[in-house]
């Protein structure tokens, strides 16, 4: 009071000076001065008064502020007196960095620490930059490894490339190690031999090793694409005692392939004898093989003796064509011992002696005719397999060079050689060369459905579809009948083109043509279904499977395995593994393969088929691996079953054999699901017998149990877990750091959050991300300091971290509980812009809160109508809820009742109508319309008139109907939502 009087008394006398210069001649009066009545007062008179009342003014005004000033003093020295001084509190416990670097009290993992899109959303390029964010960071990104791997192979790196992204994640992150596991599964399905042999090698480097199904899987590619030395190799990095039958009957086929019988019979004698009923695992076209190399050995009968004890079947053609082969080159006792040996295995005598009667015949006749200087079916197969051998290096020259001094030696070339030389000639990318020789071969009539199979590929992989389909029909005219070799190429073709539609088409025609699809034709299909795939496709390749004549292994059936889990046919699933137990068609599986199977079950909820699975698995005396336990956990622990999980570990540590398979990452996954339920003691007690046990804590583990701290508002017992992290020299991260903020947060100690964040950035090995700044500012919304989120913001932006619309929601909060909605307007207007997005539901949510904090229920219900507009924002039901509340608050009923009906989209209403072409009606949330309903009963006769007629609309149009009756001054003894007749309940809104 005494400044303003003061003020007033300068500004007068500054008004009298000004009038006086103004006009010198005037009298300057003021009813104030006793001396106004006098008349006028000099220039120098009325100068003097203002500048003394102005001195007057600032001398009382700096004793008011001095003595202010003396107050807060005083004040502060009590303060600090009886509380402290801010700031000087104990240090808190410090976790050391490695050299003399050191890391404040508190870390935790709180939440997920970036939301990484999906693989089918992004391109490539996308992908990789993920890979790339989360590979420095050391997580495991949320999306599977197969996509990162295809998304560097798209950009045109090679597999020594991606094994070495591969090789520096695991360095950086052993947690990692899971997900590779199953990238191998995923190389294996999509047939990427290249990819899972150095993935293979990858984790031997590491001393992990994979699943023998996995190199059983390689080794089969490998035999598959003739890569015979390939094989030898990758079952010598297997250990002897865990090779199974089938591989070494892969093994003995490459071996013979190489014209190494010592080898392969080795092989044979180290598999064991099938179980009755079972069939063989070695193919009768490599038996033909070991029995033509033993004869050209004089081994034939110790080569028998292994093929009778493993029950192999033989071909009668295949044997036949051995037989006369034998008959034109070897002695009359080979071809017995021959004989002696077919009628062991089964094969008609009948026509083997025709065959080879025949064969020594035309021996007798060349040799009376002095030989002609042909040669032997024997020389053509070296010269065949010189071919194939210049094929595989890519060497179309040395290739062509034999091919001609055969044609120019005047012997009588076979099909077989004309083939060897087609296939080099599309191998090697030659096409004009391979079209002519192909000519040649028509216009010789020595081609065959080999020979046009081979072209076929050529141009289905030119993507000459139209060609490949002319090239068919002129096949069959020619009186040549396609094979499951150009169905497969055919559908391979369509497989890779996305063509769904042509796919099935080419089965459905080769069904026609009675050629029964193979487990080949299987597999290509089921490389084709997705997880947006029709599980009637799924059930089409099922009904294939169960009608192909061969026994399918464990590779294709994993494949279909596989396949229910991405369409998500869980039933299905289980109605096949029942199907083919009941059958006998499958012995075993393998780990991995119930792995799988376990972890796919566990996110669907079935814990009865997840138990299920794992007494099978005990059951058949399959052992468990690391992974499998892992999954097993896993699935236990997301379906709340923690303590479940909890005795499962426990019994492994009792088990000698299977102590070594449980991990930390086990571990951590029992800690994360008592931490989810937020069992504290449980979650240390488990802490304490992992260590115990002697299993090695990561930052992963630490990490979760400082997110249980957090989430049950215990942080005081963080300081003993960093001080292990310190002991224990365990390294903290930047979730870390992102947890033990958030922490303090959500307790209310901002002060200390902001104190970590600041030794974070001083320390300077982690710069803070968007998930720290919103956790304190949320912090900061919560005590309502207002200038200190707005300073967060300011280094927020300034550290190049783009705001979000979450960001964006905090801070209208913030600003409409300080009674600043102008500035909350205008916050979201320049973020938005500037960061190039649009304000979500949410945003407006709290803009709506804020506009009805400060009582402006105009603003908010203009903001529906600037919501609603765009169509890219979708509204809820707590959006309306939010808004019918205000308007009650407000003592605004009738606004309330059209709130509710823009809600339902019911007629009666002034708000403007959505702009989105869905135009579902969302509705209001369940308490909302029963508080609603609540306060209209309990109002006016208008207000319960307008409640009737909203009811009456609601039940007719939405099929909503509210019971609320028994209204005893405001309250409500019952609220229903029922369906009307012919009307669906909408309860739920």
């Amino acid at each position: 009071a005494q400044g303003s009087d003061l003020l007033l008394r300068s500004v007068l006398s500054v008004a009298q000076f000004a009038a006086w210069i103004a006009d010198p001649g005037k009298p300057t009066s003021s009813s104030s001065d006793p001396r106004s009545a006098s008349g006028s007062i000099s220039a120098d008179m009325a100068l003097f008064n203002a500048v003394s009342n102005l001195a007057s003014a600032l001398t009382e005004a700096a004793s008011l502020v001095w003595m202010e000033l003396a107050m807060f003093g005083l004040a502060a020295m009590c303060y600090s007196f009886f509380i402290g001084i801010p700031g000087s509190g104990a240090a808190k416990p410090t976790v050391r960095k490695g050299k003399g670097k050191v890391l404040s009290s508190d870390a935790c993992k709180a939440m997920p620490h970036e939301s990484l899109p999906t693989t089918n959303a992004g391109a490539s390029s996308d992908v990789l930059g993920i890979w790339e964010r989360a590979k420095s960071l050391g997580e495991v990104p949320p999306l599977d490894l197969a996509s990162v791997a295809d998304a560097m192979r798209e950009l045109g790196k090679s597999p020594s490339d991606i094994v070495d992204e591969l090789r520096s994640a695991l360095t950086k992150s052993p947690a990692v190690l899971p997900s590779i596991f199953s990238l191998l599964g995923a190389f294996l399905r999509d047939d990427r031999v290249d990819m899972l042999d150095v993935t293979l090698a990858l984790l031997e480097e590491h001393g992990h090793v994979a699943d023998v199904s996995m190199y059983a899987g390689l080794m089969a590619a490998q035999l598959r694409r003739r890569n015979y030395v390939g094989v030898a190799a990758t079952g010598a990095r297997v250990p002897s005692n865990t090779l199974t039958p089938r591989m070494r009957a892969i093994l003995a086929s490459a071996a013979a392939q190489r014209s190494c019988l010592e080898e392969a019979l080795g092989h044979l004698q180290e598999m064991s004898v099938p179980a009755e009923g079972a069939k063989s695992p070695l193919a009768p076209t490599v038996a033909v093989q070991i029995l033509a190399l033993a004869a050209k050995e004089k081994c034939v009968p110790v080569a028998g003796e292994e093929l009778q004890r493993l029950c192999v079947r033989l071909e009668d053609k295949q044997f036949q064509e051995l037989l006369m082969a034998e008959g034109r080159r070897s002695s009359t006792e080979v071809c017995e011992e021959l004989l002696s040996v077919g009628s062991a295995l089964g094969v008609p005598l009948e026509f083997a002696r025709a065959a080879l009667a025949k064969a020594q015949s035309a021996k007798l006749v060349a040799g009376g005719a002095g030989g002609a200087g042909g040669a032997s079916s024997g020389e053509l197969q070296r010269y065949a397999s010189m071919i194939k051998t210049h094929t595989k290096e890519r060497d179309l020259k040395s290739a062509a060079a034999v091919f001609e001094r055969l044609c120019n030696s005047g012997t009588t070339l076979t099909p077989l050689i004309y083939n060897c030389f087609l296939d080099a000639c599309v191998q090697c990318g030659d096409f004009e060369c391979a079209s002519a020789h192909f000519e040649e071969m028509k216009r010789l009539n020595v081609v065959d459905t080999v020979g046009y199979n081979t072209l076929l590929k050529a141009y289905l992989t030119r993507g000459q579809t139209v060609e490949a389909g002319n090239l068919v029909k002129e096949m069959t005219a020619r009186g040549l009948s396609a094979n499951k070799v150009t169905y497969n190429e055919l559908l391979h073709a369509k497989v890779m083109s996305k063509d769904r539609r042509g796919m099935w088409s080419v089965v459905e025609e080769m069904q026609q043509a009675g050629v029964k699809p193979n487990s080949v034709t299987c597999s290509i299909i089921l490389k084709s279904l997705t997880g947006y795939s029709q599980p009637s496709d799924l059930r089409r390749v099922i009904e294939l499977i169960d009608n192909i004549e061969e026994c399918i292994d464990e590779v294709l059936f994993s494949s279909v395995i596989e396949a229910c889990i991405r369409i998500k046919e869980m039933d299905l699933l289980s109605e096949l593994m029942k199907r083919y137990r009941q059958r006998g068609g499958f012995v075993n599986l393998s780990a991995p393969t119930y792995g799988s199977m376990i972890k796919a079950y566990g996110q669907a909820g079935d814990v009865h088929r997840v138990q299920e699975l794992w007494a099978e698995m005990q059951e058949q005396g399959v052992k468990p691996t690391s992974i499998t336990l892992g999954c097993l956990t896993e699935a236990l622990v997301v379906n709340n079953k923690a303590q479940e999980a909890w005795d499962l570990v426990r019994q492994q540590m009792e088990d000698e054999e299977r102590r070594g398979c449980i991990n930390t990452v086990i571990y951590s996954t029992v800690l994360k699901g008592f931490a989810v339920t937020r069992c504290m003691e449980k979650v240390f007690i488990v802490y304490e017998e992992m260590r115990a046990s002697g299993i090695p804590c990561n930052t992963i583990t630490y990490n979760t149990m400082l997110d249980a701290c957090t989430k049950s508002y215990a942080m005081g017992r963080a300081s003993k877990l960093l001080e292990d992290m310190a002991e224990t020299c365990v390294e903290p991260d930047i979730i870390t750091y992102s947890t033990i903020i958030k922490g303090y947060c959500v307790e209310g100690d901002v002060d200390r959050a902001f104190h970590v964040l600041a030794e974070m950035k001083k320390d300077g090995k982690f710069k803070p991300d968007e998930i720290m700044y919103n956790s304190i500012l949320d912090g900061c919304a919560k005590q309502h300091r207002v200038d200190e989120a707005l300073k967060v913001l300011d280094e927020m932006r300034a550290s190049g971290i783009s705001p979000s619309n979450y960001t964006l929601s905090i801070l209208v909060k913030v600003l409409g509980h300080a009674r600043r909605l102008p500035q909350a307007f205008e916050m979201v207007e320049n973020l938005s812009s500037q960061n190039g997005f649009r304000p979500n539901v949410q945003v407006y949510t709290c803009l709506v809160q804020a506009c009805l904090h400060n009582r402006r229920l105009d603003k908010a219900l203009s903001l529906h109508d600037t919501m609603v507009a765009d169509a890219g924002c979708a509204v809820d039901e707590k959006f309306y809820a939010v808004l019918a509340r205000g308007c009650l608050q407000m003592r605004q009923p009738f606004k309330a009742v059209e709130v509710v009906r823009a809600a339902y989209q019911l007629h009666g209403h002034k708000l403007a109508p959505s702009a989105r072409r869905d135009g579902r009606a969302v509705g209001v949330e369940a308490k909302a319309l029963e508080e609603f309903a609540s306060k209209l009963q309990a109002g006016g006769r208008e207000e319960q008139e307008a409640w009737a007629k909203l009811s009456g609309d609601l039940e007719k149009s939405c099929g909503v109907r509210v019971s609320a009756e028994c209204w005893q001054g405001g309250s409500r003894d019952s609220w229903q939502s029922r369906p009307a007749a012919g009307g669906r309940s909408r309860g739920a809104y």
